[in-house]
């Protein structure tokens, strides 16, 4: 099977660090294990059954816990949110034998999570490889998906350049990961102006904790579906995206392609990548908005 972590005492690490960080969460919640055919996926909820389902999906070095710490209160006032651990990322997803790239398919795997939940129409939001999942997913299910928000991602046109400009962001204090370096990376993915690290240095310990420990090779089983102007077309009026204003440049390419296909997206000032960190209260507003407008 497929190693999440690179050993057993830095799993514990991790997942400690996780329960601590989901302590500091200022809302109810509800931890679940859904057991699928590609193993047991870990959810949490929070917000009223009666609420509107939404569903939340991190990125890739990313978990549940850290990645909507500053936006369940808000969002669950509304929806009947569902955070959902990534199988083969730095959460408490267990993937089994059949998650490998032959067989595991990205859409199943949500399908079955929705169907456990008995929930038929939702809604999506996610962040960077969540927004790519959120879109796909939209694509290929569209009758099941009643609005979408996708933050610092969503369509892929060239997955392995996105990767490397990715890296190339976080030269060269990747080669050597050092704690102090690695802090340094994820302020470089981060609005000069942002003081969110300041305002939760626990946050940035766990993502530091999520960067030495995760084997990011996990992520592999998950494969790209390229852009498909089509299919990007008969779900338009679906999608919303949101772009962090910072390293602008290095999006422009998917500007492109959202303004040539007529999609409705904002760019949100003194934001980088961890957009719903950063302006927590912008991007709450804006996906309670859109979604129930």
């Amino acid at each position: 099977m497929v190693k999440v972590f690179k050993n057993e005492i830095r799993k514990t690490q991790v997942l400690d660090s996780y329960n601590r960080i989901l302590e500091k969460w200022s809302v109810d919640f509800q931890e679940h294990d859904v057991i699928g055919r590609f193993g047991t996926t870990h959810c949490i909820t929070s917000g009223s059954r009666e609420n509107p389902p939404l569903l939340l999906f991190h990125g890739v070095g990313d978990n549940s816990a850290i990645m909507w710490i500053l936006n369940m209160k808000e969002l669950s006032r509304s929806f009947y949110c569902i955070a959902v651990d990534t199988l083969g990322g730095p959460g408490k997803s267990i993937p089994n034998v059949n998650y490998k790239k032959k067989s595991f398919n990205q859409v199943e795997w949500i399908n079955e999570i929705v169907n456990h939940f008995k929930i038929n129409n939702f809604n999506i939001a996610g962040v960077s490889n969540g927004a790519y999942m959120a879109y796909n997913f939209t694509t290929v299910n569209s009758e099941r998906v009643n609005k979408v928000v996708c933050m610092e991602g969503g369509m892929v046109t060239k997955p392995l350049k996105t990767m490397i400009q990715t890296l190339l962001l976080m030269f060269p204090e990747i080669l050597i990961p050092t704690h102090q370096n690695l802090l340094k990376v994820i302020k470089k993915l981060s609005s000069p102006n942002s003081d969110v690290f300041q305002k939760h240095p626990s946050l940035a310990e766990h993502l530091v904790l999520l960067m030495k420990n995760h084997n990011q090779q996990a992520m592999f089983a998950h494969k790209i579906e390229k852009y498909d102007s089509e299919k990007a077309a008969s779900v338009r009026d679906k999608l919303y995206f949101l772009i962090g204003e910072h390293g602008i440049n290095h999006k422009k390419d998917f500007i492109m392609i959202l303004d040539n296909g007529g999609f409705q997206y904002k760019v949100i000032p003194n934001a980088g990548h961890g957009i719903n960190h950063e302006q927590p209260d912008v991007i709450n507003n804006e996906i309670v908005q859109f979604l129930l407008k």
